[in-house]
């Protein structure tokens, strides 16, 4: 019995770690939009990221590392929305959990 409660223990704490997120986390690269395939390039700045458009807009920005999570602000230029967000990296897409007000939606760009 202890042996079971041991390996489910280990087995539960290596699931946390796969989805924790590291100040180290590089967003940089170029993702396509899972909405109409638009591609986003996401470059590193100062200590943190920043996300432009085809058109040159900024759709993604003021992304740093607070309180153990990577925040930043998401814009949706299609709707003229603009909401909080969290950033995280599950496998070669970025998971973008968008806030307003009571409301979330999660979206995800896949790494191109």
């Amino acid at each position: 019995m202890k042996q079971a409660i041991f390996i489910f223990s280990l087995l539960l704490g290596m699931t946390g770690s796969l989805f924790a997120q590291k100040p180290t986390d590089n967003f940089a690269g170029t993702y396509k939009t899972d909405d109409e395939g638009v591609l986003i390039i996401v470059s590193k700045i100062s200590n943190g990221f920043v996300g432009i458009d085809p058109a040159k807009r900024i759709v993604l920005k003021d992304v740093k590392f607070v309180d153990g999570l990577w925040k930043g602000t998401v814009y949706n230029p299609k709707k003229d929305i603009t909401a909080d967000c969290e950033l995280y990296l599950v496998g070669n897409k970025l998971k973008i959990v968008a806030h307003k007000g009571f409301l979330s939606k999660t979206i995800y760009w896949e790494k191109q």
